[in-house]
């Protein structure tokens, strides 16, 4: 039932939404609460009560089948599925909350919102305890509609219309793959659920070849869907839709099916260690690149969406780690235990979702109040906005890894278990430089949206102002030939709500690590050894006490003081440091434009466009007109011809056609008196 319940909000939004005061508000607020609600009784069970001891529950029914078919469906609840229920249910429920308010200028549009919202949530749901690929992929496919409906939301805007159908159409590259992938694994095992494919780990190993090349592809689908490189281009394009949107989608939810169905097919992942590094590089490189992007756009959505490119290229770095390092271990005959990797990327899942979550919907709150979303025309917000500052700062402090927010524990496990891998293979010491690099990179852009936004003096005066996307024409700001004051006022209380549990989730999530056995007792992939005791001391005195948290720490500090020191503004609108030097620098000046213009990825994609695809159409256009057409029109043009010359023999005169009468039936007579015989024919 738990995807059902915003299915059915679904069909009452579209069929009653208009009589709700809400415009459907209230049946989405009722259908996705009940379905959040059974999600926690479900996470409560699995992950606090363990009631499935780190085995798996499977629910299998026949939908429709034939005397040589039948198609399944059912549930598969286990540990993965269970930490997806927990973000999507929580975060989708306080994303629903949060846009009772801030979408209500839009009046009937509302209707259409809240039912395309409630269909994601569902949709997003089913996809996580589907029990087979298969279900799984057409779940997939119905949250790529979603997202191309939510997207395009504004879709009388050509800017809105044009990013729904990029994301719709470079998603779908990456679902061929997928579907690839599953034809693969199909035509190997003759089976896609999850309980058969993953109960013979020395079939799997038998058929490597085929498993790598499955699983490489199934990658390909993730790279799409979680917006990886080279297909991480639809994302900043993305925030064209509403922001509460961009929480929802595309910072807690749906790029985040890209990282489950990596670790859903990690039992087939562990058994190729190409894929693994494959995995390991895309995310440590996207990471790397996506975050060095965040540093010098100035729309704040366009920050938060390559920042979540990044962490989930984190993500993605620490799953390919540990299959590897799972995979090296069998290999060596070690003795193989729980993967730190598979555990660190999923706990850095969860404490992303949150922490994201909340500065999309803070980023919300400010457009929703100052009608502008590039930070250059914000700034002195802190007053005026106090709670919406506060959290922000919170979830900022928890993604650059400040001690002891929920960030520094997911991001320095990824780290370790990086550094850990590169002991053995090089291509890890590599890739552990980048994250590092990453991190500090991080704690820099993300120290730089809230100094830009919120420091400085109470009203920002500047020459013009550009109106937000979200509110475009609406508002309180006012106008003047020469000037533009922004008058900030906080957020309603329905929007601050959402704010303040999402940050709480931002400071302490990061502390299960510790409680019980901890979280990698309930979240893990190979053999788990229980530890005694409530709180897992000796994980806390490794952490402190290892030099690679320091080096992290110092890194990541090292990043919020540069942000510090060259954004936060005075009451003069002056920073202690100056980034002129930037733009004017020799070295600095180029790169800060090549990192402004996306490193001319979307010009070399069009470009690659031009000189491929459209190339390629001209030749079929070429083909069509002159070998299609041309054989058509060559047969009419003969049969024309030939038509001309026996109408001719229509000439309307008795005499004519007497003479041709007679002179056929002398032709015959001679053919069949004289000619035949001759021949030695006869009639």
């Amino acid at each position: 039932m738990i995807p059902v319940f915003p299915i059915i909000s679904f069909a009452l939004i579209i069929l009653f939404g208009m009589y709700d005061p809400r415009r459907g508000g209230l049946f989405a607020l009722i259908g996705v609460g009940l379905s959040s609600v059974f999600s926690m009784a479900v996470v409560y069970e699995v992950l606090f009560q363990d009631s499935l001891h780190g085995g798996f529950i499977e629910s299998t029914r026949t939908w429709f089948g034939g005397e040589t078919y039948s198609f399944e469906f059912g549930t598969y609840i286990d540990s993965l599925a269970a930490i997806l229920l927990l973000v999507v249910g929580f975060v989708s429920y306080l994303v629903v909350l949060f846009s009772i308010s801030y979408m209500h200028e839009e009046g009937d549009r509302q209707v259409r919102y809240f039912g395309e919202i409630c269909l994601f949530v569902g949709v997003m749901l089913g996809l996580v305890i589907a029990n087979s690929f298969l279900l799984l992929f057409i779940f997939w496919e119905l949250v790529g509609v979603c997202s191309y409906l939510l997207i395009g939301f504004w879709y009388e805007k050509p800017s809105a219309a044009s990013a729904a159908k990029k994301a719709f159409l470079v998603t779908r590259v990456g679902d061929v793959f997928l579907l690839l992938g599953l034809v693969i694994l199909f035509n190997t095992f003759g089976t896609l659920r999850y309980s058969e494919l993953f109960s013979d780990p020395e079939l799997l190993a038998a058929n490597a070849t085929e498993v790598k090349w499955a699983t490489l592809c199934l990658f390909g689908g993730a790279v799409g869907k979680s917006a990886q490189f080279p297909l991480h281009v639809w994302l900043p394009d993305a925030m064209e839709g509403p922001t509460t949107v961009s929480a929802l989608i595309h910072a807690a939810t749906m790029v985040k099916a890209g990282v489950f169905l990596v670790a859903r097919a990690y039992p087939l992942i562990v058994h190729s260690p190409d894929t693994a590094i494959y995995i390991a590089v895309t995310g440590g490189v996207t990471a790397f690149i996506a975050a060095s992007m965040a540093m010098v756009m100035n729309d704040i959505k366009r920050v938060l969406a390559y920042s979540t490119i990044s962490q989930l290229g984190y993500m993605f770095l620490a799953l390919g780690t540990g299959a590897w390092a799972f995979w090296h271990a069998a290999e060596a005959g070690l003795e193989i235990h729980h993967v730190q990797g598979y555990t660190a990327g999923l706990f850095h899942l969860m404490n992303h979702a949150f922490f994201k979550a909340l500065l999309f919907l803070g980023a919300g709150a400010v457009i929703h109040s100052v009608h502008t979303q590039d930070m250059r025309e914000m700034g002195g917000l802190r007053k005026s906005m106090p709670i919406t500052s506060l959290t922000m700062g919170l979830g900022v402090l928890s993604i650059a890894g400040v001690p002891f927010f929920s960030g520094f524990w997911s991001k320095d496990e990824i780290l370790e278990a990086v550094h850990r891998n590169g002991e053995v293979e090089g291509i890890f010491g590599i890739l552990w430089w980048l994250a590092l690099l990453t991190a500090a990179m991080t704690a820099f852009y993300m120290t730089r949206l809230w100094m830009m936004t919120f420091s400085g003096p109470d009203t920002r005066k500047i020459s013009e102002m550009k109106p937000s996307k979200d509110h475009e024409g609406t508002g309180n700001w006012e106008l003047s030939k020469k000037e533009v004051k922004i008058h900030a006022h906080e957020a309603p209380l329905v929007m601050t709500i959402p704010l303040m549990l999402l940050a709480f989730m931002a400071v302490f999530s990061g502390f299960l690590l510790f409680i019980g056995e901890g979280f990698g007792s309930r979240i893990y992939f190979g053999h788990h050894e229980s530890t005694e005791g409530p709180i897992q001391w000796e994980i806390i005195d490794h952490i402190l006490s290892s030099s690679l948290t320091y080096l992290s720490v110092i890194v990541g500090l090292s990043g919020v003081t540069l942000g510090y020191l060259f954004y936060k503004r005075g009451s003069d609108g002056k920073s202690i440091l100056s980034t002129s030097f930037i733009s004017d620098n020799i070295v600095f000046g180029p790169l800060h434009i090549f990192l402004s213009n996306r490193m001319y990825m979307a010009k070399l994609f069009d470009w690659f466009g031009m000189r491929t695809w459209d190339t390629f159409a001209q030749a079929c256009d070429w083909f069509d007109r002159n070998i299609v057409d041309g054989l058509v029109n060559a047969t009419a043009s003969i049969t024309q011809f030939f038509s001309n010359e026996v109408r001719k023999l229509n000439s309307g005169f008795t005499g004519h056609y007497a003479s041709l009468t007679v002179g056929g039936l002398g032709a015959i007579v001679l053919i069949t008196r004289i000619v035949m015989p001759i021949m030695g024919w006869s009639i």
